[in-house]
C-alpha cells in the first residue's frame, strides 16, 4: 500500500493491493524512517517519508508492506537449512565411517597381524590388496618386509644354533669315547693312553677354537678404533709364525714401497689370519699376498694354488658353517665360519671381501679397504 497522508494526518490519496492494510490509522510523520507493526494478524513493515516544500512539510508519504509472505519463505527455508544440515551431519558422519575404516584398515589389520604372531609365534605378513603408493601402503610394505627380516633372522639363528650345537657335540662325544676307553683299558695300555690323550687334546684345542669362532661372530659389531699402519712391514710381520709353523713359503708384493691405510691393526690381523690359515689348509704350493693402492682403495688379495673352490659351491662361501666339503672338514679342522668372520670383520673395517675361484687350479680372495676411514 502506498498512500499521502495531510499533517493533520488525513489520508490524501491511496493506492493499495490489499484491503486489510487500509484498516491502519493514518500518522503523518515529520521524519523518515522505518518500522513494523501488527495489523490483525498480520506483520507489515512501513516506510515513511515527509514531503518538504519550501520549508514547510506539507504531508508525508506511507508505504506499507505485508511481511506474511516473507516469514513464510524465511520459515521455509529456515527448515531447509536445518534439514539439508541434518542431512549433511549424517552423511558426513557415515562418509568419515567409510572412509575411516577403508583408510584405517591396513593400521587394524596390522595390529591384528601383530597380535596374531604375539599368540602364535608365527611370522605373518599383511596381504597388500591396494597398488597406491599412499603412506598406508608404504607402511604394510615397511611392515612385511620387517618381518621378511625377521623371519630371515630367526631362521639363520636356529641354523646357527643347530650347526653350533653339531659342531661342538661331536668334539665332545670323540672326548667322551675315549675317556670311557681310557677307563677300561688305558692303564694296561701305553698306545691306548698316548692315541686317547693325544684325541683329547685335539678335540679340546678344535673346541676352543670354535668358542673362540662363536665370539668372533657375537662380537663383529664392535668399534673400530683406528690408526695408519704401513702395509708391506705389517704384512711382513704377520706371516712369520705361519712361515715359523708351517714351513711353507708366503711371498708378498706390493705396487709401491710404501702403502699406508688408516684401519683398526687387530681386526685386520684377525681378518688376515683367517685368510691365509685358509690357503695354507688348502694348498700345498707357496702362497702369495698382493697389495695394490688404487685412488682411495687398498687392495690385499691372498693368492694360493689348491684344491680349488667348485663354481656351484662359491655363492655360499660366507655363510655360517658352510663347508664346501663335508667330509674333510675334520681333517682341516675347519668349522665354517672363517670366511663368515672376515666378511663381518671387513664390513666393520668399511672393506668388501670378494673371493675367485678355479676348481682344482687355486683360489684368490681380495680385500678391498679404504685408505682413509
Amino acid at each position: 500500500m502506498i498512500r499521502i497522508i495531510s499533517p493533520e494526518s488525513q489520508v490524501i490519496n491511496s493506492a493499495f493491493k490489499e484491503t486489510n492494510l487500509k484498516l491502519m490509522k493514518p500518522i503523518f510523520h515529520v521524519k523518515e524512517d522505518f518500522s513494523r507493526e501488527i495489523v490483525g494478524n498480520h506483520k507489515v513493515m512501513l516506510y515513511h517519508l515527509p514531503i518538504n516544500s519550501d520549508g514547510h512539510f506539507v504531508g508525508s508519504i506511507e508505504i506499507a508492506q505485508n511481511l506474511d509472505t516473507l516469514y513464510d519463505n524465511m520459515t521455509l527455508l529456515m527448515m531447509i537449512l536445518l534439514g539439508t544440515t541434518i542431512l549433511a551431519i549424517l552423511l558426513s558422519f557415515i562418509a568419515g565411517r567409510l572412509l575411516a575404516n577403508i583408510l584405517l584398515r591396513p593400521i587394524s589389520s596390522m595390529s591384528q597381524t601383530m597380535s596374531d604372531i604375539q599368540h602364535s609365534g608365527e611370522f605373518i605378513k599383511i596381504p597388500i590388496l591396494s597398488r597406491s603408493k599412499d603412506e598406508l601402503t608404504m607402511m604394510t610394505g615397511t611392515f612385511n618386509h620387517m618381518i621378511g627380516q625377521l623371519e630371515s633372522n630367526f631362521e639363520k639363528q636356529q641354523q646357527f644354533l643347530e650347526d653350533a650345537s653339531h659342531e661342538l657335540k661331536t668334539p665332545l662325544t670323540i672326548v667322551d669315547s675315549y675317556t670311557k676307553l681310557l677307563k677300561r683299558w688305558g692303564s694296561k695300555e701305553p698306545a691306548i693312553l698316548s692315541e686317547a690323550i693325544d684325541a683329547i687334546h685335539l678335540e679340546s684345542q678344535r673346541m676352543k677354537d670354535l668358542i673362540n669362532q662363536l665370539l668372533a661372530v657375537a662380537h663383529d659389531n664392535e668399534e673400530v678404533a683406528t690408526e695408519k699402519i704401513q702395509l708391506v712391514p705389517y704384512c711382513e710381520k704377520l706371516i712369520q709364525p705361519f712361515i715359523r709353523s708351517t714351513q711353507r713359503m708366503i711371498m708378498i708384493s706390493s705396487s709401491a714401497e710404501s702403502i699406508s691405510c688408516y684401519t683398526d691393526p687387530p681386526k685386520l690381523e684377525q681378518l688376515l689370519r683367517i685368510l691365509i690359515d685358509n690357503a695354507i689348509k688348502y694348498s700345498e704350493n707357496e702362497i702369495h699376498i698382493c697389495i695394490q693402492k688404487q685412488k682411495n682403495i687398498i687392495s690385499i688379495t691372498i693368492k694360493d694354488e689348491g684344491v680349488g673352490i667348485p663354481a656351484d659351491d662359491l655363492p655360499h662361501v660366507f655363510e655360517r658353517f658352510y663347508r664346501i666339503d663335508k667330509s674333510r672338514h675334520r681333517a682341516t679342522g675347519g668349522s665354517g665360519l672363517g670366511l663368515s668372520i672376515a666378511k663381518s670383520i671387513a664390513k666393520s673395517l668399511r672393506g668388501t671381501i670378494t673371493v675367485e675361484s678355479i676348481f682344482g687350479k687355486g683360489t684368490n680372495v681380495q680385500v678391498n679397504l679404504p685408505s682413509i676411514l
